[in-house]
């Protein structure tokens, strides 16, 4: 049994750096995700097509754990944003009205 946590855990962290690598290449950029926590945040330019990459992102993220992506803050300036989101199991979304 721990021979295939530690399997799952290696390929969860392989897959969370090439989505980290990759992100390196596009404007916005995911800094904060964990398999232990639910929350995403990305630092991405000021723009709409930047806001709809990180929502869209943020949707795949959630959809592989099979939750969905709620937006919980957005700060921007003139030029940057930091933007989070929270993965939600879809029972709770509906629940509380998310």
């Amino acid at each position: 049994m721990n021979s295939l946590s530690f399997l799952a855990t290696s390929m969860l962290i392989r897959a969370l750096l090439l989505t980290f690598l990759l992100s390196s290449c596009a404007d916005n950029l995911l800094v904060g995700f964990g398999e232990d926590t639910n929350y995403l945040t990305f630092d991405h330019p000021y723009s709409e097509k930047a806001i709809a990459d990180v929502r869209t992102r943020a949707e795949r993220l959630c959809h592989q754990r099979k939750q969905e992506a709620i937006k919980t803050q957005s700060v921007c300036s003139l030029t940057n944003c930091a933007t989070s989101y929270q993965c939600v199991d879809k029972a709770n979304v509906i629940k509380y009205g998310l």
